[in-house]
């Protein structure tokens, strides 16, 4: 299951009382917009394949693609240009889950 979005101002709340200019805060945040991205483009594109399929919207070249790869227990090549590459499709669903969850934690609950 795909991670819930975060909550941009919850965020900056949280951070900015970590200390927003702390160099580990900074990094801190520009993770979690760079993971907040992938979240997004990975459910627009999965919802966007569902519709596709149903035949409710066009399956254009790139959901094509990404349905190939998928198919294929590949990542779609426009996911890992702006994550990480991973050998197969679940072993970087894996890292996706763990990454968040170690980011949320950090944020929400403080670097241990």
């Amino acid at each position: 299951k795909l991670p819930p979005d975060y909550i941009p101002h919850q965020v900056r709340e949280r951070i900015s009382d970590m200390g927003a200019l702390s160099s580990m805060n900074i990094f801190l945040k520009q993770e979690i917009d760079r993971m907040q991205r992938v979240i997004s483009t990975v459910r627009t594109t999965l919802t966007d394949l569902k519709l596709a399929i149903e035949g409710t919207i066009i399956m254009s070249e790139k959901l094509r693609e990404a349905l190939d790869n998928i198919y294929d227990a590949r990542v779609p090549p426009f996911w890992t240009r702006i994550s990480w590459d991973s050998s197969t499709i679940g072993f970087w669903f894996t890292e996706l889950v763990e990454r968040n969850t170690q980011f949320h934690s950090w944020c929400f609950t403080g670097r241990l």
